[in-house]
């Protein structure tokens, strides 16, 4: 981070590691700094798709195996896979910049 800084940044004068740390612990773990981070995001999409809007979104829908051992709740028995395993299902875009809109 120092280096992208610059000047003086670089020679030690910046926020170290444990400096920085403390400070994201203290102050963005508050209720309503978190509120406002989390939608960082989706504030910054929702003004490029208001200056450019996209023309189209492609979903890519994907599933994942994750193998249970034992009774676990929630998995069943998948004959594709030939395991007991939890199966979910996820949905992404082709673009971060689409994100906003799922």
């Amino acid at each position: 981070m120092r280096w992208v800084v610059g000047e003086r940044a670089i020679a030690g004068s910046a926020a170290s590691a444990s400096q920085m740390g403390r400070f994201e612990t203290k102050w963005l773990s508050r209720a309503e700094n978190l509120a406002a981070l989390a939608d960082l995001s989706g504030q910054w999409i929702d003004k490029v798709h208001h200056r450019r809007p996209p023309k189209t979104i492609v979903l890519d829908m994907d599933s994942s195996e994750s193998p249970t051992y034992g009774d676990q709740e929630g998995s069943a028995y998948n004959g594709h896979f030939g395991c007991t395993c939890y199966h979910p299902c996820s949905c992404s875009t082709s673009s971060a910049m689409s994100s906003g809109a799922l």
